[in-house]
């Protein structure tokens, strides 16, 4: 077949003019606005008041923040950001850790974690509503909770009193403890048949609660946990939500790794958070080759370093644990923190505040679908998480300040909805 130069000309200035010529432009998605949200809040606990001022006071000797901590020795902050631009904040008598909103808006709680009660709320102007003690005897809050029933139950994990191992995994057991949302009395309590649980999920049918359970223990010789870790057994358990019975139990580390957060579709989708402390030297040795200056991690205690450890799949209905992202992945999994998990997507989304980053896990495979340092758009510290009502965007909060909103599925920076409050410190947020 023979091409002569004129047809070979004249394809290719076709082609040209096709490349410059106008298209019809696909129409644009529509945006959302502050105003679609309106009704909105995010719930943000904060774990340093004592930074806070207002009126030119500290909130602890502010009448407008202290009305229900009068007489309670620990305080920590919970503020309310909602998308019609209200900002409301108050103390609240918990050593706070978690923040959950029933689906009715009914009532909300605070979580303690490794404090002897926690405190229910009034999800618009915060008021206390209850106190609800742990369970007595040095037992403590594991700082997580789920509501049940649309709002009509809510469940706390708990931590047993803190001793050392020795030989015995079910005295360190902790407990799902059933409450009443509203006045936080216990109705029924259950096992974790984990030490030391902390997160927990229900699963999408409803029909079982999955805990991260820490596995560590104190030492013998100085009744403080060590650093590392001294990890009995940590693990994954799936607990029946109707009778309490063990549906399943993986034990996911012992020795130094922790596991620590959790998100849960079905039981074929649970994706679970590791954590190691090193010490001193170890931090210098993994950080070595970080030639730019930086500074401490503001998320973490002097001494108390953050390992890579590696966020992890786990497939209970086929008992198959996957350790999720390649070498350079695990490099960014210091302190993971919060993850949810995107059932529309079929997508976990993680935070790794140590490292300013957040990541997608593809939920059929475990891949790394989406990496961001955060800082290249502003956030620092990435710690909160949680999907916004309207279905189509979801929330990250930095650990100490703003909140930036991104599209679902995409993973679209929406600018338009970021906000930029201060919340002195936190882990974990809701919205409602």
């Amino acid at each position: 077949m023979s091409v002569d130069r004129r047809s070979l000309l004249t394809g290719g200035a076709l082609l040209a003019l096709a490349a410059t010529a106008p298209t019809e432009a696909a129409p644009a998605p529509a945006k959302t606005s502050k105003h679609d949200l309106k009704n909105v809040a995010v719930y943000v606990p904060g774990y340093f008041p004592e930074s806070a001022y207002a009126n030119g006071k500290p909130l602890a000797a502010n009448r407008r923040f202290n009305r229900a901590i009068k007489g309670q020795p620990v305080h920590k902050m919970l503020t309310r950001v909602g998308f019609d631009g209200s900002i409301r904040q108050t103390l609240l008598p918990v050593a706070a850790h978690d923040v959950e909103v029933a689906p009715d808006r009914s009532i909300g709680v605070l979580c303690s974690m490794d404090g002897e009660q926690h405190t229910a709320f009034d999800p618009e102007t915060l008021e206390l509503a209850a106190i609800g003690p742990s369970l007595g005897d040095g037992w403590h809050g594991g700082g997580h909770a789920v509501y049940l029933d649309g709002g009509k139950t809510v469940i706390l994990s708990e931590r047993a009193p803190s001793t050392p191992y020795q030989g015995k995994l079910e005295r360190h057991y902790g407990r799902l403890t059933v409450r009443d949302p509203k006045t936080l009395k216990v109705a029924e309590t259950y096992s974790t048949h984990g030490i030391d649980p902390h997160d927990i999920r229900l699963t999408a049918d409803g029909k079982y609660i999955v805990a991260a359970n820490y596995g560590s223990t104190v030492s013998a010789k100085t009744g403080k946990f060590t650093i590392p870790r001294g990890v009995v057994q940590a693990s994954i358990t799936v607990v029946e939500v109707s009778s309490g019975k063990l549906v399943d139990k993986r034990v996911t580390g012992k020795g130094e790794v922790e596991l620590r957060h959790l998100a849960a579709g079905r039981l074929d989708r649970i994706f679970a958070i590791q954590a190691r402390y090193g010490s001193d030297h170890d931090d210098s040795r993994q950080l070595r080759g970080e030639n730019v200056a930086y500074e401490s991690d503001i998320t973490t205690d002097p001494g108390y370093n953050y390992m890579s450890a590696a966020t992890l799949k786990y497939d209970a209905a086929r008992n198959r644990l996957t350790k999720m992202g390649d070498a350079k992945s695990l490099k960014v999994m210091r302190h993971g923190l919060s993850i949810r998990y995107d059932e529309r997507h079929d997508e976990a989304i993680a935070t790794y505040p140590t490292t300013h980053h957040v990541m997608v896990f593809d939920g059929a495979t475990g891949a790394v679908s989406n990496s961001l340092d955060t800082r290249t758009v502003g956030l620092r510290y990435p710690a909160g998480v949680t999907f916004l009502p309207d279905g189509k965007h979801y929330a990250v909060t930095g650990h100490w300040e703003n909140m930036f909103v991104f599209e679902r599925g995409t993973h679209r920076l929406v600018r338009e909805l970021c906000l930029y409050p201060v919340f002195f410190g936190h882990s974990h947020i809701t919205a409602a």
